[in-house]
């Protein structure tokens, strides 16, 4: 369109030179309908483009609609996969067994300080008499030592007893533990 618009423009000028004012008016005539075909131009072409998006952005709405209406059947099918009673049954027994556990942790724990404890008031004690012995250097022998007390030793036999049911089950623990190591 823009040569088209060049040549009639230069054909305007000459007409205009020579003098040749009713080719000139045909001219710019002609050229006005020129410049409004090429506004026609780009109105259509506008919107074409515009039908060209709108159309792109119903197939878009409709492969949307069709990943929701897909999506949807799956979390149908995992809902009736699912039971919540029987889900919310098994958390309150891990509940139950994890306070349980959580019980019985506690009980050791107690168990173990009660232990410490005794242990160290034997040290503290140990302690005492050491320091009053270090100061007085022993010249004080009448100051009653508290006793100690001793956890009894058990005697270990020197040498142990082999039945041959003793030693025919150690037999057989060793070659079990032999079979599971190879």
């Amino acid at each position: 369109m823009k040569p088209l618009q060049k040549k009639t423009e230069l054909l305007i000028a000459k007409s205009a030179k020579a003098g040749d004012y009713k080719s000139a008016r045909i001219y710019a005539k002609e050229l006005i309908q020129i410049n409004n075909q090429y506004n026609k131009l780009y109105t259509s072409r506008t919107r074409i483009e515009s039908i060209n998006m709108s159309i792109n952005e119903q197939w878009q709405m409709n492969k949307l609609t069709q990943s929701i209406a897909s999506s949807t059947s799956v979390m149908k099918d995992v809902n009736a996969l699912n039971r919540i009673g029987v889900i919310s049954g098994t958390m309150q027994e891990l509940s139950k067994e994890l306070t349980k556990a959580g019980i019985i942790n506690e009980m050791m724990d107690d168990m173990v300080d009660l232990e410490m404890d005794d242990e160290i008031e034997e040290e503290s004690a140990e302690e005492v008499n050491k320091i009053i012995a270090n100061i007085t250097e022993n010249k004080l022998n009448k100051i009653d030592q508290q006793p100690v007390s001793q956890i009894p030793e058990i005697p270990q036999p020197e040498e142990p007893i082999h039945d041959e049911e003793d030693v025919q089950a150690l037999d057989e623990m060793r070659d079990r533990l032999r079979a599971l190591q190879e």
